[in-house]
């Protein structure tokens, strides 16, 4: 199967942002795409707002994210996350998913019960590169809600783990580019593999294009392939504030 989803608009912006050296600094921001690709698995083909606010003092960053459709029915979540800064090229965090799904009335926030829960956890360690050294690296283990595997007859904790590559760049007329590749290493019914499988491939491209002297728009585009779904997606974004 070869899916295309190609996003027709995306709005991303630092709508408010209050920063104080004590007090930190409050940054909210509102996306609208065409479509919700995660980790090499499309979650919404359909065009969807994606706010967030985020809170962030000295290392210590968190926030919550939500991608909601314009469509009624299409995929909803809505995530909680932390995250902390052990040096300028590498940090810690942690994320909690929340799928609400297609049916958000049948779905409880507040619901953690193994098996039941919507919620996911997932503690990732990010490590992003200089300018001498542009490479970028993500680990990325799910340690606990809805990641299940069956064995022995019962449903147990599958800590399904997601690692990525990435290595970024500018060119000499300001276009942002960035190639990846990522993969899981074990069976998961999370990412939807049977076994060790390369999930994430592509390449992404970002320009800002001068509107006046003071607003910029920048534009980019993501390509990507699952090999292991033989799925392609293309997204393209717009960012207007």
């Amino acid at each position: 199967m070869i899916f295309i989803s190609f996003a027709a608009l995306s709005a991303s912006g630092d709508l408010f942002a209050q920063d104080n050296d004590d007090d930190g600094k409050l940054s909210l921001t509102v996306d609208a795409a065409s479509g919700f690709v995660w980790r090499g698995l499309s979650n919404n083909s359909t065009p969807v707002i994606q706010p967030a606010i985020t809170f962030t003092q000295g290392k210590f960053s968190i926030g919550t994210w939500a991608s909601t459709p314009f469509v009624p029915g299409d995929y909803q979540e809505i995530d909680i996350f932390a995250s902390y800064q052990i040096t300028p090229a590498l940090s810690i965090a942690i994320s909690d998913y929340y799928d609400c799904g297609w049916n958000w009335d049948n779905d409880r926030y507040f619901n953690y019960k193994k098996e039941e829960t919507m919620h996911s956890f997932d503690l990732q360690l990010i490590y992003n590169g200089d300018e001498n050294f542009p490479l970028k690296a993500t680990l990325s283990t799910i340690i606990g809600g809805s990641d299940l595997k069956t064995k022995d007859g019962k449903r147990k904790q599958n800590f399904s783990t997601y690692f990525e590559l990435g290595y970024a760049s500018t060119t000499r007329s300001g276009l942002d580019w960035e190639i990846f590749a990522g993969a899981v290493p074990m069976e998961s019914e999370f990412y939807d593999i049977d076994g060790a499988a390369v999930v994430n491939i592509g390449l992404g491209v970002s320009k800002n294009f001068e509107i006046t002297p003071t607003y910029s728009l920048p534009l980019s585009l993501k390509f990507s392939v699952n090999p292991a779904h033989r799925a392609a997606f293309l997204v393209a974004s717009i960012a207007l504030f």
